[in-house]
């Protein structure tokens, strides 16, 4: 039955996809997918319809669909789930109340009290919905038979929800609790997600024939895939392959990138403020401006995407350069206001009031990430540049294997345990493991301020490997990773980069370095081309070619682009998008190994 509506949803996908271009990759059939899919699960409801959303689910939806959309297809409102249904809910009297959740056991523990909150009678009037996103799992449905509360809904369905298009070249799956669930609890489900969507983007985009694998839950991936080829019938037709590499990258292949403090523009966005959907908070005090009257707001959610002109031009940048940006683009508006002054005829008029909408959205776009820009310069503070300067000496190297006097005077005073964290986190993956007496040290210091329950968190960082003890006669990787992908570079030019290693000021994303020198080379030799580089890294690393049906063996002709696919499995952050992004720009013709 499961691969039956695999098979069905592959239908669907390649009616959605015939209506897009068929001369190149467009990415924005997924957020037509996930809608019609939507769509399809609410017209099953019948009558008006109420919507109860699990929270983390809202925000990936405010990227496929809008509340007009829902509107205009029966549904008249929208709440958060919550213990008890609203009494205006009831007096109303809708026909249908809708569950939107993911598959977790808090989630159905939400529900119960829910519809025990309603009265028997009430129950009678109500046609009762669960939509499992993205997948039913047998816990939760035992978890309602034990509640005894299966039989109050009229339907229980689940809705797959693959990659959201976050950008024209930029796609995820929203699944933020990944990194902690595959290698903090060992729960693999969310790669048969990963494996999933990849399976959607053949089936659009044909079977990608070269695979490089980079770690375990890469491989298990690759495993999945290879499993549901073998159970899904062939398609009807076969699809020109349009995407010819795709890198798996598991998280853990580079720890090191994951817990260095970010300098770009998007990426201290997301450090101080946090970036969720495409849209982060501020306060809104910074947003007030002099020529204009408006309420004042505690907080003010902006959308950080393409579509602002300005936003799209800095977010790649240092943050050291963003000043300078935003002080050209100010007098180049400055500049276009001017052209009225010039204007001598009415066809120079006519001209100039057909660019004033866009540039009166370029000065509103250019308020709005000065403002940011300014907030984030007030909260660099000392404290700040003293934790990315010890980040610095710690990722070259220098007195990895002895105490961190300010990372100990940090524990004295109770810095934020983040912080502290994150810096013996850097100091440990710089020399593969702290030395045991070393890692006591930092273990007893630590529980002794910060308190005794964060055993739990020291148990968790030591199976994701960010924070361990050497073993006798271990290895050494990093040090030598460093040297050979010249990870640290001095003297780099912040405003005007020729490295990658910019992003982190002087260090560059091994991911990045990787992945630039894969796609530099041919992948169709696979890891053989790096050999001396691959045998450092976490086991398995591995290029594999997939094989498709005969029909769909030749070539697509894109122009004479190769398109490569990049998926990081447990996360990426923002510094990395900015390297990969400026990378055509920024790598030197001899920096291959």
């Amino acid at each position: 039955k499961q691969w039956y509506q695999r098979r069905v949803r592959d239908t669907i996908v390649s009616q959605i996809m015939n209506e897009f271009s068929s001369d190149g990759i467009k990415l924005s059939f997924l957020r037509e997918l996930a809608r019609s899919e939507l769509l399809d699960h609410i017209k099953v409801c019948e009558g008006s319809k109420v919507m109860f959303w699990d929270p983390s689910l809202k925000g990936p939806f405010n990227l496929i669909i809008d509340w007009p959309t829902l509107k205009k297809h029966g549904v008249v409102s929208m709440f958060d789930l919550q213990e008890r249904i609203p009494s205006d809910v009831l007096e109303n009297k809708w026909q249908s109340v809708v569950l939107l959740i993911r598959p977790e056991i808090k989630m159905i523990d939400l529900i119960n009290r829910s519809i025990r909150s309603v009265s028997t009678s009430q129950r009678r009037e109500i046609d009762f919905h669960i939509i499992f996103v993205s997948r039913r799992s047998t816990m939760c449905m035992r978890r309602l038979e034990e509640y005894k509360v299966v039989g109050e809904f009229k339907t229980i369905s689940e809705l797959e929800l693959d990659l959201i298009p976050f950008d024209h070249d930029l796609i995820t799956l929203e699944l933020e609790q990944s990194f902690r669930e595959i290698f903090f609890e060992g729960d693999d489900t969310c790669l048969y997600q990963v494996a999933r969507s990849l399976m959607t983007l053949q089936t659009c985009y044909g079977v990608i024939p070269n695979v490089t694998v980079l770690g375990e839950s890469a491989k298990k991936v690759l495993d999945m895939i290879e499993r549901m080829r073998q159970e899904v019938p062939p398609a009807d037709k076969a699809v020109v392959p349009k995407i010819e590499n795709l890198i798996l990258v598991d998280r853990r292949i580079d720890l090191m990138t994951m817990v260095s403090s970010q300098v770009t523009y998007e990426g201290l966005i997301d450090e101080l403020y946090g970036i969720r959907n495409n849209q982060a908070s501020f306060p809104g005090a910074a947003f007030q401006y002099d020529d204009e009257i408006q309420e004042v707001v505690a907080a003010k959610m902006v959308s950080l995407t393409s579509s602002d002109p300005i936003f799209k031009e800095a977010r790649d940048l240092h943050f050291n350069a963003v000043g300078h940006f935003l002080s050209s683009k100010a007098r180049q508006i400055s500049a276009a206001y001017d052209e009225k002054k010039d204007a001598k005829s009415l066809s120079q008029l006519k001209t100039f009031v057909g660019k004033l909408p866009h540039i009166q959205a370029e000065k509103k776009a250019l308020e709005i990430q000065t403002s940011i820009a300014a907030l984030i310069r007030k909260g660099l503070d000392k404290d700040y540049y003293d934790c990315f300067a010890i980040e610095q000496e710690l990722r070259e190297g220098l007195d990895v294997d002895k105490l961190n006097a300010p990372i100990e005077e940090m524990i004295y005073r109770q810095a934020p345990l983040t912080k502290v964290l994150r810096l013996i986190a850097v100091q440990c993956i710089a020399s593969d493991g702290l030395r045991p007496k070393l890692y006591e040290f930092y273990k007893r210091e630590v529980l002794q301020a910060y308190g005794y329950h964060h055993l739990l968190t020291f148990d968790r960082l030591e199976k994701s490997r960010l924070v361990y003890m050497q073993e006798k006669n271990q290895a050494t990787s990093y040090p030598t990773l460093r040297s050979k992908m010249k990870l640290c570079v001095d003297n780099v030019n912040e405003k005007d980069p020729t490295d990658i290693s910019y992003v982190y000021s002087g260090y560059a994303p091994l991911t990045v370095r990787l992945i630039n020198w894969l796609t530099q080379g041919s992948q169709r030799e696979g890891l053989t081309y790096l050999d001396d580089i691959v045998k450092y890294l976490p086991k398995p690393c591995f290029t594999k070619k997939q094989k498709s049906a005969p029909a769909s063996q030749e070539r697509w002709d894109g122009g004479g682009e190769v398109h490569t696919l990049i998926y990081f499995i447990g996360g990426c952050t923002y510094a990395e998008v900015s390297a990969l992004d400026s990378s055509p720009r920024t790598t030197p013709t001899n920096s291959s190994p």
